[in-house]
């Protein structure tokens, strides 16, 4: 019993200083960059020694894919669970796209490290190769989707998306609002416009993100980093 309370103690202890350091990355890659050299702001973000950091990881590069890896299916497990009950995937894809554009202009920081990220934000190991493939190939067979391959289409969700996402990050005043680039996007995929307009203007669930999420927890700090007399109080 005691050796199994300890190892549980320990790999609970391990799993959080993990958290801890993807959640410190996540922030500073979107104020450095993702080709900058960060592991030392990192250190230092996460207030650990360099031996705690190489525990857990090698370079730059792991770390970048971590906080990737991490943040991308937290979110797109959160839209799948919204929009995976309709029957009409042209919907799903409208709504998902909208959900994903509205959290990144919901939470600022989202934006910053998409923007920073760049390509990396959607590697091949995301949750995006798993979801949404499904749904295209689905609007393809039903006639919903026309003259685009899954690959193509692939491309025009995720690319338009991740630029809109950039745009948020440098233009957030001046940039389209998600809808219109929903709409755009449905286009792209064959969709007629009236009905892109109408798929656009539908009720849109909100992202309820857990407070533990690495979302809510890279945003409350980076909140605190900003009103820090706030977060005392």
């Amino acid at each position: 019993m005691t050796i199994d309370h300890r190892t549980r103690v320990a790999a609970e202890r391990r799993e959080r200083m993990r958290a801890r350091l993807i959640e410190s990355a996540m922030l500073v890659f979107a104020e450095k960059g993702a080709g900058a050299s960060v592991i030392q702001e990192v250190i230092a973000a996460a207030g650990v020694s360099q031996g705690t950091f190489y525990n857990y990881f090698r370079t730059n590069e792991e770390l970048l894919s971590a906080v990737t890896q991490e943040l991308n299916d937290e979110l797109l497990r959160l839209i799948e669970l919204e929009v995976g009950s309709y029957s009409d995937p042209a919907r799903r894809i409208a709504c998902g796209v909208r959900m994903f554009l509205h959290a990144a202009h919901t939470y600022p920081l989202l934006a910053r490290f998409i923007s920073a990220a760049g390509l990396h934000a959607a590697g091949p190991s995301s949750l995006i190769y798993v979801y949404l493939p499904v749904h295209i190939e689905e609007g393809l067979a039903s006639g919903r989707f026309r003259d685009v391959t899954v690959e193509l289409a692939l491309d025009v969700i995720a690319g338009t998306a991740l630029t809109t996402v950039q745009r948020f990050a440098t233009e957030r005043e001046t940039c389209a609002p998600p809808e219109q680039v929903v709409a755009a996007i449905l286009r792209g995929l064959g969709v007629s416009r009236s009905e892109a307009q109408a798929l656009v203007r539908s009720e849109l669930p909100s992202i309820d993100a857990p407070a533990n999420s690495l979302l809510e927890r890279g945003h409350a700090r980076m909140r605190d980093q900003v009103h820090p007399n706030a977060a005392a109080g």
